[in-house]
């Protein structure tokens, strides 16, 4: 007779609960009937016990075993599915008897004493089972770490962790970090205490102090910083005062008590102020501390305690107040003044001063040559939004800049742009930056870009030129390219072009050469050293003129070593043309037109990083529409995108 199969412990779980269910409620016993009665601890209990034995019934009971019982996942010896597998947690056995034990527990009067006793003691069993079933896993988890290698990398480095780093190591990461991410630190703090304490017990980490802080944030932050040089951000939302909305008056004075506050932490801190960019509509205040003397804001800003300051980025509505000021001399390195300034800030501009941006304002040609004249050493320059009164005071006058490098000069007026260029001399200079105004920027000085006087004499150095919403004629870009013929990195955005605009870069037969011939060097070009184009949001056709400039200066040994368009139109004879340019340009880039891409790079960082990559400088405008305009059609027909992608499968078939 052969042997009965041992049933496994679930399967004689279950069955112990449908007999528990059974003497709980026996068959003769009869649900209550009163709809209004509650619920006895007998009936709970019962039911309860009866329901998770009916949803643990599992094809490993033989009695439960049916033909259905078969699954492609079945056992591979007795071909039944286990559903006990997924069973739920609130059907297991030590939870069922627990929460039967709890219902008893809180009303025992009519529960049987004997069965309440075996639930109990059932209860303890069942715990006792599970408590020994972690024990085996720790012990089996202990044996196997004592056991096993510990697990090799791929490149064959052992394990690594941040804490393994020297201290100044770490430092670096972090400060890399806190460029995307201002916090980066807080959230290292949180790894574990090692590294807590050492961002606690390092004061550079706490250096840059922002308005947008809580107050005891913005305390805890000076009180970590130790005697680190600190750089402070006081931004509040632009145009809240009520010169722009008047009906938000309650904004600005919850504002300016924030910044009143903020100022008031930062007053015996003033000596390790580094950078300081300020934005602010009233200064008329006072700021002090407790049992201190009161302290106007500009005194603040002007009574030279900001012994350390490189940095000042000043955005304020109220200047000439402020007139009645003395300064003391800073040794800023680098000066922001967004909107009308005085004389009175000519000390500012000093010798030690390497970079300047001024904006959005209409000033006396006089006051933006002395300011200028202050400061000799300027490396960067960067003029926006602005135009000149009394320009002819200061016709013939000559402005030495030795030092400066880039000059960048954003949606001025065209007198303006002639009133510098025919002053400045500048012997270094290697970029030049000209986004011309138009009458989408609502100016009132219209002079006529074909009109414009460069530089009176060709600038060599220049090596970078960017020339933006420049819609002139054929003549003003041959002009440009004889002003500045040593450029190797030429970008042109939103500027209307055709074929015309760029023969002049073409490469044609000298005159001293042989007739049609433009070999052993008997040619001549405009920018002979031009290695890099980058063509933006153009909206004709100029992929012939492209090649026509490219192929024979591959020829001729000067070739392009780089072309990028973006935003241009497409079509079969524009995709003939890029793979014709493909073979002769090493690196050819294709992109779309992006409108959300500032024309000129960051507002706030008109620097000669904006302007200084192989050929790919940030582009688009919403002002490219109005040049588009000009030829009719709709946007969505010119982008252009992946052309260059194809394999060189489909490129062989072309």
């Amino acid at each position: 007779m052969a042997a009965t199969p041992e049933l496994p412990q679930h399967v004689l779980d279950t069955r112990y609960l449908e007999e528990l269910n059974q003497r709980i409620l026996p068959p003769e016993y009869g649900p209550y009937t009163n709809q209004e009665q509650e619920e006895t601890t007998i009936e709970k209990v019962g039911y309860d016990i009866g329901d998770a034995a009916a949803n643990r019934y599992c094809d490993c009971d033989p009695e439960q075993r049916g033909e259905e019982g078969f699954d492609e996942d079945s056992d591979e010896e007795d071909l039944w599915f286990c559903t006990y597998r997924s069973i739920e947690d609130e059907y297991k056995m030590h939870v069922v008897l627990e929460q039967a034990r709890l219902d008893i527990k809180s009303d025992p009067t009519e529960f049987p004493k004997d069965i309440y006793e075996e639930i109990v003691e059932r209860c303890k069993v069942e715990n006792s089972k599970i408590l020994g079933a972690q024990v085996r896993k720790r012990r089996w988890s202990n044996d196997q770490s004592q056991i096993s290698p510990p697990p090799s990398t791929p490149c064959g480095f052992p394990p690594f962790s941040l804490q393994h780093l020297p201290p100044e190591i770490l430092v670096e990461i972090a400060l890399l970090a806190q460029a995307s991410n201002p916090h980066a630190h807080i959230t290292l703090s949180r790894v574990d205490t090692r590294l807590r304490a050492f961002v606690n017990s390092t004061p550079l980490l706490w250096s840059r102090v922002d308005l947008l802080y809580p107050l005891r944030v913005v305390q805890c932050y000076l009180e970590h910083s130790a005697e680190v040089l600190l750089r402070v951000t006081a931004l509040p939302p632009a145009q809240i005062g009520s010169a722009y909305h008047p009906w938000l008056e309650d904004v600005k004075e919850n504002e300016n008590k924030r910044l009143k506050e903020f100022l008031c932490a930062l007053r015996p801190h003033r000596h390790r102020i580094l950078s300081l960019r300020l934005r602010s509509d009233d200064l008329m205040f006072d700021v002090s501390g407790e049992n201190e003397d009161q302290l106007p804001v500009y005194d603040f800003l002007w009574d030279g305690s900001m012994v350390g300051l490189e940095l000042l980025d000043l955005e304020l509505s109220i200047w000439t107040w402020e007139g009645t000021k003395v300064f003391r001399s800073y040794h800023i390195k680098e000066l922001h003044l967004h909107g009308s300034w005085t004389t009175d800030h000519l000390p500012l501009f000093t010798s030690s001063l390497k970079s300047l941006v001024i904006t959005d304002d209409r000033a006396p040609f006089s006051k933006i040559f002395n300011a200028l004249q202050a400061a000799p050493r300027l490396i960067s320059l960067t003029l926006r939004d602005m135009s000149f009164t009394g320009i002819g005071e200061k016709k013939g006058s000559v402005l030495s800049l030795d030092h400066l490098e880039s000059l960048s000069l954003l949606r001025i007026v065209g007198s303006a742009a002639e009133a510098l260029f025919s002053c400045i001399v500048a012997p270094n200079l290697t970029s030049i930056t000209l986004q011309w105004a138009k009458a989408l920027h609502a100016i009132d000085d219209m002079t006529d870009i074909n009109q414009l006087q460069l530089f009176p004499v060709p600038q060599r150095s220049v090596r970078h030129l960017d020339l933006v919403t420049c819609e002139g004629g054929p003549s003003f870009f041959a002009s440009v390219f004889q002003t500045f013929p040593g450029i190797t990195h030429l970008r042109i955005a939103s500027s209307n072009l055709s074929d015309e605009h760029l023969l002049p870069l073409a490469v044609r037969p000298s005159l001293h050469g042989r007739d049609g011939d433009c070999e052993d060097g008997d040619f001549e070009t405009a920018c002979p050293n031009l290695k890099h184009v980058t063509i933006d949001n153009e909206f004709n056709s100029i992929t012939d003129v492209i090649r026509l400039i490219a192929s024979p200066r591959h020829t001729s040994g000067i070739p392009l070593e780089s072309v990028t368009l973006r935003g241009i139109p497409s079509d079969h004879d524009v995709f003939n043309g890029f793979m014709r340019l493909n073979d002769i340009i090493p690196k050819l880039k294709i992109g779309e037109l992006d409108s959300e891409l500032d024309v000129y790079g960051d507002s706030d960082d008109c620097s000669i990083s904006a302007t200084s990559s192989e050929g790919d400088w940030a582009s688009g405008d919403d002002e490219v529409l109005a040049a588009f305009q000009k030829v009719g059609g709709d946007v969505n027909d010119y982008l252009i995108a992946g052309y260059l992608d194809s394999d060189s499968e489909s490129q062989s078939d072309e």
